[in-house]
Formats: C-alpha cells, structure tokens, sequence
C-alpha cells in the first residue's frame, strides 16, 4: 500500500454570506463573511455599540481563483 505524503483532497467549504454593517457612534463601516446569521454585532472599535446591518451580499472568501 502506498500513501502519498501532503495530498491534499478538496474538502467543501461552507457558503459565506457578506454582510456590510454601520456604527453610528465612531462612523466606521465593517464587513462580515459568516455562514451563520449575525444579528447584532457589536462594533470591534467602540465595543459596547451595536452595528447597524445596511447590506447583504455574496462573499467569495473561502474559495480559490477559479471558483470565484
């Protein structure tokens, strides 16, 4: 028997849904690739200030080149 080191089988990745979200507070704009639903995130700037949701789009993160 013979077992080739490092290959490497394609496992499937989950599908990425991108979400763009708003703080009022500090103003900035933050993007979230998840495969679960974010509901409320909080801002990674101010910490305790939660996110207001503006967009949903598809994300190609987690794919190769010719997937995308």
């Amino acid at each position: 028997m013979f077992i080739a080191q490092g290959t490497e089988y394609p496992t499937p990745k989950p599908d990425l849904t991108g979400t763009l979200w708003h703080c009022e507070k500090c103003d900035c704009f933050v993007s979230i690739h998840s495969a679960h639903l974010v509901e409320e995130p909080h801002c990674p700037v101010c910490v305790n200030e939660v996110l207001e949701f503006c967009m949903a789009f598809d994300s190609s993160f987690g794919q190769n080149v010719g997937d995308a």
